[in-house]
C-alpha cells in the first residue's frame, strides 16, 4: 500500500519548474482587464461574463510559438465564442436547467473533439463547458444573444492580438535603422519549433472516441444529478466532473481529482474572506484580474495550488455580475465541486476497467 500511496501523495504536493509563466500570466490578465474596464465604462458590468470567456482564449497555447499560438487560440476562440453563444440561447429555453445539461453534454464531446485536432494546451472541454454553462445560468432574452456574441468575439480578438505582441515587437526589433543596417537587437532567426507538448498525454488513435465520449457521460450524469438533487449551481458539478478525464491515465485521473477537491476548499477559504469586503466596480475587477494572473502563474506548476485563485475568481466574477449571497455560493461550490469530482473518478475507473477487458479479450485497443 505505501509504494502505491507514496507516488501518489508525491503527485498531489509537487510544484513544477515556473517555465516562463509569467509572459502567459501576463497576457491572460491584460486580456482579461482591458474588457472589463471598456465595459465598466460603458456601464454594463453585466456583460462581463461574457467578455471573461472570450478573454480566455489568451490561456490557450502559452508554451506554443508565436505562429502555432495564433492558429490553436483562433480556433480556441471559436469554441469560446461558440459557447458563450450556445449558453445565450440556452438561456431563453424554456426548463433551460434540464435542457443545459443536454447541450453541455453535447457540446463537451465536440469541444474535446476539436482540442484532439488542434492539440490545444491546456487540452479538454474545460473552458468550453464552463462558458456555455454559466452563460446559460445567468439571465437571458433574445435581445441578448446577439450583445453575449459580439462581446465575446471582441474579447476573444483582442485576446488573439495580445498572444501576437511578441511577434511585433521582434520585428521592430529588427527592421533596418536610418544608416541601412540593422537594429543591435537583430539575430539569427530561431528555428521554428513546434507546440510543447501538453504534460498530459493525448490517447492513442483507436481510444480518441472512447476517450472523447468520457467527457459527455460524465457532463450528462453530473448536470442530472446536481439538477435533480437542486443544487444551486448545477453547472459547477459538471465542470468538476471533466477535469479529473484530461488526465491520460487513471493515475493520473486520482491526482487531478484531488487537487480539484483540495485546491477548491483551500479556494474557498480565500473566496470567502474577499466576499465579506463586499467588492464591486474597479476594486471587483482588480481582484479578477489578479487572481487571473496568480492562477496562470502556478497552474501548469501545481493544478490544485491554481484552483486556491480559481475558485475565489469565479465566485468573483459569479458576485460581479448576479451579487447573492455569498453562504450559499461558497456552500454550492463545495458540494457540487465534491459531486462532480466523484462522477468523473467513477466514469475514469469504468473506463479503465472496460479498457482492460477488451485489451484481455481482443489482445489489441482496436
Amino acid at each position: 500500500m505505501t509504494t502505491i500511496l507514496r507516488p501518489y501523495a508525491r503527485s498531489v504536493v509537487t510544484v513544477g519548474e515556473h517555465g516562463g509563466a509569467h509572459r502567459a500570466a501576463l497576457r491572460a490578465g491584460v486580456s482579461v482587464l482591458l474588457p472589463f474596464l471598456v465595459l465598466l465604462a460603458l456601464g454594463h458590468v453585466e456583460w462581463s461574463i461574457y467578455a471573461a470567456f472570450g478573454a480566455f482564449t489568451s490561456v490557450y497555447g502559452r508554451n506554443a510559438v508565436r505562429s502555432a499560438r495564433l492558429r490553436m487560440q483562433a480556433a480556441a476562440a471559436a469554441v469560446m465564442v461558440g459557447s458563450v453563444l450556445l449558453g445565450s440561447v440556452v438561456a431563453i429555453l424554456p426548463g433551460r436547467e434540464w435542457a443545459v445539461v443536454i447541450v453541455a453534454s453535447v457540446w463537451a464531446i465536440a469541444a474535446a473533439r476539436v482540442s484532439d485536432v488542434f492539440r490545444f494546451t491546456p487540452p479538454g472541454p474545460l473552458f468550453a463547458v464552463f462558458g456555455l454553462c454559466a452563460t446559460a445560468s445567468a439571465p437571458g432574452s433574445a435581445a441578448n444573444i446577439p450583445v453575449a456574441f459580439a462581446v465575446a468575439a471582441a474579447s476573444a480578438l483582442l485576446a488573439l492580438l495580445i498572444g501576437q505582441v511578441g511577434r511585433v515587437r521582434r520585428r521592430l526589433q529588427q527592421a533596418p535603422d536610418a544608416r541601412g543596417g540593422v537594429g543591435p537587437a537583430e539575430s539569427p532567426a530561431r528555428p521554428s519549433t513546434r507546440a510543447a507538448r501538453p504534460l498530459i498525454r493525448a490517447p492513442r488513435p483507436a481510444l480518441r472516441l472512447h476517450h472523447t465520449l468520457r467527457y459527455g457521460i460524465a457532463t450528462a450524469i453530473a448536470g442530472l444529478l446536481s439538477t435533480g438533487l437542486g443544487i444551486g449551481h448545477p453547472y459547477w458539478a459538471m465542470v468538476a466532473a471533466i477535469v479529473p478525464l484530461v488526465a491520460a491515465d487513471l493515475p493520473n485521473a486520482f491526482v487531478r481529482g484531488t487537487h480539484r477537491v483540495l485546491g477548491t476548499v483551500a479556494g474557498l477559504a480565500v473566496a470567502w474572506l474577499l466576499l465579506l469586503l463586499e467588492p464591486s466596480g474597479l476594486v471587483a475587477i482588480l481582484l479578477v484580474v489578479a487572481l487571473q494572473i496568480a492562477a496562470e502563474l502556478v497552474v501548469m506548476r501545481n493544478y490544485g495550488l491554481a484552483l486556491v485563485f480559481v475558485t475565489p475568481l469565479a465566485l468573483l466574477m459569479i458576485d460581479l455580475v448576479h451579487p447573492g449571497d455569498p453562504g450559499q455560493l461558497i456552500a454550492d461550490r463545495g458540494v457540487e465541486t465534491l459531486l462532480g469530482t466523484l462522477v468523473a473518478v467513477a466514469v475514469a475507473c469504468a473506463s479503465w476497467l472496460m479498457t482492460r477487458r477488451q485489451v484481455a479479450s481482443t489482445g489489441t485497443l482496436a
